[in-house]
């Protein structure tokens, strides 16, 4: 039996079902056995017969629905013929049950209220190499493709791939009881659930062009409020959902009409979303109630705080040192680390900044492989700073190095401009 051909190409596969639309699908069919590769061939099955199906005959009123029966009626083959009858422990009932769509979570009051949610969960298995297990989730459950989930965290597309397929034959290896996560297997899984969100929201927030699809961030808004609801006692929850709706609150500004790129400190605070910008500030009050602030929570207050200088043009620097402190302290991260050189900079001045930068291990010729040399907000910060200092050949070296490492078009024209 030929395997049927994945669609990894994210334009075309965007053209026939979004990336929500990718995860609730492949939540659904791998609730029942936990074989989320099966769930994937059925999916891309269903995507090769719609490309035939719909350009001779149109889309369906409903493409999703359509998309979802087919790949249901090409797993259910699967799992009723003789082959998988001899390996799997998946009966009638169960087929019965799912081909007539009744969702099980309806009758289970601890069962997770979103498949999704459930899926999440259950990646974050236990059993599953840890390293593995948010790349499992942006692909299975989110609908992220190996080549952008690489681009994202800096890996290589093949490394990517190797760890999904062995994370994949490991889930298979799981059985049904993979795909039954209830409530207190997500508070104990809640790390890896918050990171995959999180990631979800920020591969989108950076390749989206003048505007973002509607799915991903309108999956990573409910997803993260969802969290918070089930676990209201969770900081972090809260945390990550002030952070996801603050940043998406600004996502209106981040462009003007002619679709330029618009930095931070430029942005008209009248330009974002105001009920956004209330929801992500109710959650963090929530995230002080609950008394445990971490890595979400604090960067959802720098968020906050340089959102409240915008607005009042006074920004308090010291207050964002001291935030990006504890930052380093809970979650060191590249991108942290260079975001306190920023702040420090308006505290002690550029010298200050650039000082953080060569701290880091920077190599300012870009020779070596460190991971901070290929990191383009890096460059990005350091071509300011040279050009505050004056140092305005180096900051144009600085800043073609930006360039290089800089793939959205937008902002490639706001930084050339600073070449000219």
């Amino acid at each position: 039996m030929t395997e049927p051909a994945e669609i990894t190409d994210p334009a075309e596969r965007a053209m026939i079902l979004s990336e929500d639309g990718w995860g609730r699908i492949i939540a659904l069919i791998a609730a029942a056995d936990g074989d989320i590769s099966g769930a994937e061939d059925a999916l891309s099955t269903a995507l090769e017969r719609a490309v035939t199906a719909w350009r001779a005959q149109g889309p369906p009123s409903n493409p999703e629905g359509w998309l979802y029966r087919v790949a249901l009626n090409a797993r259910r083959d699967v799992w009723r013929s003789a082959a998988a009858r001899t390996s799997t422990a998946l009966d009638e009932e169960t087929i019965d049950r799912i081909d007539a769509g009744t969702d099980p979570a309806h009758h289970d009051p601890d069962a997770l209220p979103d498949r999704r949610l459930e899926l999440l969960a259950a990646c974050a298995h236990p059993d599953i190499d840890p390293p593995a297990r948010p790349l499992l989730m942006l692909s299975a459950v989110m609908g992220m493709t190996a080549k952008q989930i690489a681009a994202a965290m800096a890996l290589p597309a093949a490394t990517v791939s190797a760890r999904l397929t062995r994370a994949k034959k490991r889930v298979a290896g799981l059985g049904v009881a993979f795909g039954s996560p209830d409530r207190l297997d997500l508070e104990s899984r809640l790390p890896d659930v918050h990171e995959t969100i999180y990631g979800a929201f920020a591969i989108e927030w950076t390749q989206a062009a003048a505007q973002p699809r509607e799915g991903m961030i309108g999956e990573a808004l409910y997803l993260s409020r969802l969290v918070a609801e089930l676990c209201p006692g969770d900081g972090e929850s809260h945390g990550l959902a002030a952070l996801i709706h603050l940043s998406a609150a600004r996502f209106p500004a981040r462009r003007r009409g002619d679709g330029r790129f618009v930095p931070l400190s430029d942005q008209n605070p009248d330009r974002w979303d105001g009920t956004l910008t209330e929801a992500g500030e109710r959650h963090l009050v929530e995230v002080h109630r609950c008394g445990h602030v971490g890595r979400f929570g604090l960067e959802a207050a720098i968020q906050l705080l340089h959102m409240a200088g915008i607005r009042t043009g006074s920004t308090d620097w010291p207050m964002l040192l001291r935030l990006h402190d504890d930052l380093a302290q809970v979650a060191p991260s590249l991108g942290g680390s260079v975001s306190r050189a920023a702040v420090l900079a308006e505290v002690d001045g550029p010298e200050a900044g650039l000082a953080a930068i060569d701290a880091l291990g920077f190599d300012p010729d870009g020779q070596d492989d460190k991971r901070v040399s290929a990191f383009q907000p890096a460059w990005v910060l350091r071509a300011h700073l040279l050009t505050r200092l004056g140092r305005t050949d180096e900051a144009a070296t600085a800043r073609r190095r930006a360039l290089d490492l800089t793939t959205d078009p937008a902002e490639r024209e706001y930084l050339s401009a600073g070449l000219t």
